[in-house]
């Protein structure tokens, strides 16, 4: 995307992306060292209020496509996402697959079938992606006034909540959705529906809906606060376990998405090249940074203990290394179809 009219979603994916980054970052934390159970819930209730990441990101993918297409998708529109989307997840998966594979000493189809093919691994937002764009090509062609309607908001968040309660706290369903459903139960369409139309309404409102975030920015910031205060209260907490699959989150990723957007328009010109240039990169550093994560957390642990060390050197190595695979290969067009295509738009 260029510098130009919609110049905040280039913020705001590097923002995501950063964001993601950081979630990791305090996972491989919390699994590499033994904190205790202050510390634990101290970065449980830190890595629920950085989730917002992976969601934002699935909501955003969503968001451009209706803000770009109001009755009808160009043509090749599923082709052209397959070819730039999916295939960079199956080779990028293929080689962390096979990295994992010599680590544990284990066979590479075993790997590569339980992490890419089933979606039990950093990547698995993809997954869910292109069941979005698999929805999109569905109901463009029915009518995509659906994917505009408040009504379709209401029901989806409603099926929503009562999926992921129930698959939460009910014994049967996870049993029979880990019986009868192939993939990782993270990936299922159902528990991602709400913000699919989400993304969908904001997108075909775009406008109008930054225009009242920003006239009414204190009440989104309060009612974000009131539903991770609610998050909190509500329910029991596992504190190994954090997943943007729950459903007491659903409403905090709402305002908090809204935020960022709004956060995203604050800025026009700071540090521009080097925002782009990640922005650019996003999809490459999502992909790779779990394979190099754990190695580079390695040397950036050292900081621990100085967290406002820790947190921009982690970012620094682990993102800088990204970008810096991924500008070499640029050089080849090849590499289109690991990286996605958004490197070598002009």
């Amino acid at each position: 995307m260029s510098k130009g009219r919609y110049i905040e979603f280039i913020y705001l994916r590097t923002f995501l992306c950063l964001l993601i980054v950081l979630t990791h970052v305090f996972t491989e934390f919390t699994n590499t060292n033994e904190p205790d159970n202050l510390q634990l819930q101290v970065l449980y209730w830190i890595r629920m209020i950085l989730i917002i990441g992976t969601p934002s990101f699935i909501i955003l993918s969503q968001l451009l496509t209706t803000l770009n297409y109001n009755e009808k998708l160009k043509i090749g529109y599923l082709r052209t996402r397959l070819k730039y989307i999916l295939l960079p997840y199956l080779i990028m998966g293929a080689f962390y697959s096979y990295s994992e594979s010599l680590k544990l000493n284990d066979s590479f189809l075993t790997q590569y079938t339980e992490n890419v093919i089933q979606g039990n691994w950093y990547g698995y937002f993809i997954v869910i992606i292109i069941q979005f764009f698999l929805l999109n090509w569905i109901i463009y062609r029915i009518n995509a006034k659906i994917l505009f309607s408040k009504w379709s908001l209401i029901i989806s968040f409603i099926i929503n909540t009562i999926y992921l309660y129930s698959y939460q706290n009910v014994e049967p369903v996870r049993e029979f959705i880990s019986q009868y459903y192939p993939f990782s139960p993270e990936t299922f369409i159902i528990g991602w529906l709400f913000y699919y139309f989400l993304g969908s309404y904001v997108g075909h409102n775009y406008q109008a809906i930054k225009a009242f975030v920003t006239k009414y920015i204190a009440l989104i910031v309060f009612l974000t606060i009131a539903a991770y205060v609610a998050f909190v209260f509500v329910g029991e907490h596992d504190y190994w376990m954090v997943s943007s699959m729950d459903y007491r989150i659903l409403l905090y990723i709402t305002f908090a998405f809204l935020i960022l957007i709004n956060f995203s328009t604050q800025f026009d010109e700071f540090m521009f090249s080097s925002v782009e240039l990640i922005s650019r990169y996003s999809f490459f550093v999502y992909l790779l940074h779990p394979i190099i994560l754990e190695y580079m957390f390695q040397y950036t642990s050292i900081f621990e203990e100085q967290t406002f060390i820790f947190i921009p050197i982690s970012l620094l190595f682990i993102v800088g290394c990204c970008l810096g695979i991924g500008i070499l290969l640029r050089e080849f067009q090849i590499f289109k179809y690991v990286m996605g295509r958004q490197p070598y738009n002009k």
